[in-house]
Order: structure tokens, then sequence, then C-alpha cells
């Protein structure tokens, strides 16, 4: 305990004035103090991913794994019950990020696009519950618990247990577990959010760690989805946040290997520059580290350093490869393989958020095709009509030119009404 004790305050005292993205290197060194031999074991699995990822074959390279999500929504206060708009916006970006398809992809600059690669990993929200009954993949749970922060320490593993007013994890073989809490240092935003890393190698034993209950993603409420009307933080990563620490769960470490300097460890990928620090603004002429003949630049747009939004937009192929290798060796009942069949729904409903409206009309949608919109004052009188047609950003977002005022929209596709509302337009 002294130990855990000493860590808290060593990172405490480094962070005090500055909320930080991500908390997964301190986690570990917690789970360090708390589990005798975690670390080294940890170190022995990472050793065993990166000697082994390059073997895996052209069939296994070209399947596209597809990891079901669910969400745990702990809440107190109205505040921390998200919409379902910001969670579906969520899978909407880590199927960008990890797809590459993000509407950004050409800003990786031309020294870096030849490491540039597609991690053929897809999300969904979960349709089936432990128990085998169809689910949304999103769980609502209200608590009389307003934080999960501890006194003790930075993180909210609490949340992760019914008996500590949490809710406890769904197998987190089967699923990825997403934890949405409010969760703060004595009141203080100290860490955005935090991932466990894939843990269970062949060598691993009960010294190193009890039980699989911890697995998954902690997050902060107001990081979760685009445009989170919570998320005040200058420097913050936004909806990028849960790409970064999905980045984690699956095995990758943040690209200066949380060291201050340039030789020793580091993150464990050749396709990386050399980094000593993590980027906290935008600087396209950071070079932390010199490596002699053919050195490049810090490779600042790498989803795993801290840069702000929105300039967090690649993963190498390196690190690609290790997320696969440790997906199908570590993770290996948490993803199917894509066929051609049709594949589990990954929203659950098409939804207009933020409602009242200022601004935009924004509408996040279920599926791509043709759809037309009709807009009727509260007596009935048609005042908006427009055709259109949603492609793979499943978003409509265009000014409704109308008084402010309540109305009734109806979304219709292939003749049929698929959402009906009452909006308010201020």
């Amino acid at each position: 305990m002294k130990l855990i004790f000493t860590i808290i305050f060593v990172f405490i005292s480094c962070m005090i004035y500055a909320q930080q993205p991500c908390g997964t290197f301190e986690y570990e060194s917690y789970l360090d103090a708390k589990f005798k031999g975690y670390s080294n074991a940890l170190d022995l699995t990472r050793q065993q991913s990166a000697n082994a990822m390059h073997q895996l074959n052209k069939a296994v390279n070209d399947s596209i794994y597809q990891i079901p999500v669910v969400f745990h929504v702990v809440w107190r206060d109205e505040v921390q019950n998200i919409d379902d708009s910001l969670i579906i916006s969520q899978l909407l970006t880590l199927n960008e990020s990890f797809n590459h398809r993000h509407k950004d992809t050409g800003k990786v600059r031309s020294i870096f696009k030849p490491v540039t690669g597609d991690a053929r990993i897809e999300f969904y929200l979960a349709n089936k519950d432990p128990m085998g009954k169809s689910c949304t993949g999103i769980n609502r749970v209200k608590t009389t618990r307003y934080d999960f922060g501890e006194s003790t320490n930075l993180f909210a593993d609490a949340v992760k247990y019914t008996t500590d007013k949490g809710v406890d994890a769904w197998d987190p073989e089967k699923y990825l577990n997403i934890w949405v809490c409010k969760f703060t240092y004595n009141g203080t935003l100290a860490v955005s959010a935090y991932a466990y890393p894939p843990v269970n190698a062949k060598f691993w034993n009960a010294t190193y760690y009890k039980s699989l209950d911890l697995q998954g993603v902690v997050v902060n409420y107001q990081f979760v989805g685009k445009q989170n009307p919570n998320d005040v933080t200058p420097t913050s990563i936004r909806e990028r946040t849960l790409v970064h620490e999905v980045g984690h769960y699956l095995g990758l470490r943040h690209i200066w290997a949380d060291k201050s300097n340039c030789t020793g460890e580091d993150d464990g990928f050749k396709d990386t520059p050399l980094s000593r620090s993590a980027t906290t603004s935008f600087n396209i002429t950071k070079n932390t580290c010199n490596e002699g003949t053919g050195d490049k630049v810090d490779m600042i747009e790498n989803y795993m350093d801290y840069t702000p939004y929105p300039y967090t937009i690649m993963f190498t192929q390196m690190q690609i490869q290790q997320m696969r290798y440790n997906l199908l060796n570590l993770r290996s009942k948490a993803y199917r393989i894509k066929t051609d069949l049709p594949p589990p729904p990954v929203y659950t409903k098409i939804s207009v958020a933020p409602n009242p409206i200022q601004g935009n009309l924004k509408i996040i949608f279920d599926k791509v095709g043709a759809y037309s919109m009709n807009v009727v004052d509260i007596i009935g009188q048609p005042v908006a009509e427009e055709q259109f047609s949603i492609g793979d950003t499943f978003e409509y977002n265009n000014p409704l030119h109308v008084a402010s005022g309540i109305y009734y929209l109806s979304i219709l596709k292939d003749n049929e009404v698929v959402l009906k509302q009452k909006i308010l337009i201020q």
C-alpha cells in the first residue's frame, strides 16, 4: 500500500495544474503495486506479441474483425446520463479511425503516408446481453454515487462493481466493456480515461492478476461522442479519447513510451519515430529525438499521442499488426470475423441531437440510403420538405429555415416512417 500511495503522490504532483487525456500508464503502475509481478508479466506479454506479430498470414491479415461493445452509462445527475446520439457518434468515430476512412485522412503528412494503415477492425453495439436477450448495447445504470473517483488513487475501478454502486462487467472475454461515469481526484478532473491492456498470455497466473472483471475502458462522461457539450477542456482529444484508449486495450503503448529521453525503452515499432515526450499542442516541427541518418520529426498525428483535437488521425502499419495479433491471441473470444452475411447492427436508432435545436438540424442515422423529411408546425401545416441521401458518415447536418417554436419532424425511408419526433427550434 505504501508503494501505491507513493505512485499516486508523484503522479498528482506532476499534474496538479493540468488534466491529461489518458491515465493508462499510471494505471499500470498502480496495478503493479496491487498485483505483485504485474509489470514484469505485462512487459513479457508485449515482447512476445512484438516477436510474433509478423507471423500473421495473408488470409488472417485480410480478414475484418468485429468487436461487440457495451457502454455502461453509470450516472447520478442527468448531465452524466449522456444521450444515445453521443454514443452512436462515438461508434462512428471508432470505426472511421480504425479503418482510416475519416474525412481528414489526407492531412497525414507525406513523410508518414507510406506507413499509415487500415486496421480492418470494426466495432458494433452489442445486440445480445450475456443472458442471450436482445439489447441495445447501451446499459444505463442509475447510482447514488456522484463521483467514482477515489481519494487514494486517480482511477475509478469501483464503477466496475455493482457492490460499489457501479455495474459489473459483461463477460470481458466476449465484450469490450466501456464504463462511462464521473471520476475525479478529490474534485479535480485529472484523467479523461484509462484502459486495461491485454494480459492473458499463457504464462500469466493468479499472482499477477486476480480477476477478469477489471478488463475494459473507463471514460469520463465529458469525452464520449462528437461535439459533447460537456467537454470544455482546451487540450482535449475529444471523441478520439476512446480511439486512443481502445488502442491501449488492444496492446499499444504511447508513442513516447512514457519516458523523458531518447534511449532505452521505446513503443516497440520501427515505423513510429523515437520521441521523448507527449505532444500537448499542434507543432509540425516537433522533433524530440535525433536519430541521425533518416531522422524524422515526431509523429504527432498518431492516435497514441496527446496532440489536441483534431490532429490525431492515424495508426501505423506495425501498430495495426500488433493490435490484430493481440486480438487474435490475447482477446480471441472478443471478436467475430466479418462475412458476407449482414453485420450485426451498429446503431440502434435514428436520433436528433441536440434537441432543442440551435443552428443546424443534426440527425444521426442507422443506415445509408435515400430518405425524405417532412416538418409540420403544431397545427399540422407543412413548413419544410426535403429529399436527401445518407452516406457512410451516417449524418444529416443542415440548417432548417423556420421560425423559433415547436414542430413535428418525420423521416421516411422507402415510403415508411422511420422517425417521428417533436423538435424545438430556438
